[in-house]
């Protein structure tokens, strides 16, 4: 009988080693929105090809002469005052020569306007003589019977004087005052015919110029 056989044991297997764990893989950014996304950075330039800095102009040590506009004159006086004030703000020789510039522009515009404002009233004071039923259609008769008058001063410096004064001031161009001469003219020049307010059929002829025009004088008469 065959004698038994001992149970064989088993031989240990080596255990293999428990590979690592990967990292989790990190969760995708969000893509930023278009405000959100950084500008690109400028590209690096050279030292050769770097602009250099300049340093603000600033005020001059000293103003060149400033200009002004034809037909206007600065103010020696004010260009030194407004030079300190130009000087203190740092403004540089074009900051400063727009000021001026406007200056002078404000002050011409403020000049002309009188002179504008003068040039449409005697525009309209002639318009409105021309368009006067009594005498826009007679002018010529009108200025003729008022130089007259004038010229009936027996003074020529006194008559070119009074005329340069209508000139100068545009009474010559007034209905009011163009009316009312006529009248008066009327009276020195043209004695026979009645004038507006006179009694019916006065006629006759006065013996100076003051009795045609102040009739009702004691002393016009003489």
């Amino acid at each position: 009988m065959p004698e038994p056989q001992p149970n064989p044991q088993p031989v240990p297997q080596p255990v293999p080693p428990t590979p690592p764990t990967p990292p989790p893989s990190p969760a995708p950014e969000p893509e930023k929105s278009l405000l959100n996304q950084a500008p690109p950075e400028p590209e690096k330039k050279s030292l050769l090809n770097e602009l250099p800095v300049s340093a603000p102009e600033g005020a001059p040590e000293k103003y060149e002469a400033f200009t002004a506009p034809d037909g206007y004159e600065l103010d020696p006086g004010v260009v030194t005052e407004a030079s300190t004030i130009f000087k203190e703000m740092g403004l540089t020789q074009k900051e400063a020569q727009q000021l001026v510039d406007f200056y002078a522009k404000k002050n011409l515009e403020a000049a002309n306007a009188p002179v504008e404002f003068y040039k449409e009233m005697q525009d309209k004071w002639v318009a409105e003589i021309k368009a006067d039923p009594e005498i826009g259609g007679k002018l010529d008769q009108v200025k003729t019977t008022v130089a007259r008058a004038i010229d009936s001063l027996g003074d020529p410096k006194l008559a070119n004087d009074f005329r340069a004064a209508m000139d100068m001031t545009g009474a010559g161009n007034n209905p009011a005052f163009i009316k009312a001469f006529y009248k008066l003219a009327q009276r020195v020049v043209e004695p026979s015919t009645p004038v507006s307010g006179s009694p019916r059929g006065t006629t006759g002829t006065p013996t100076s110029a003051a009795s045609r025009l102040y009739p009702s004088l004691p002393s016009a008469g003489g």
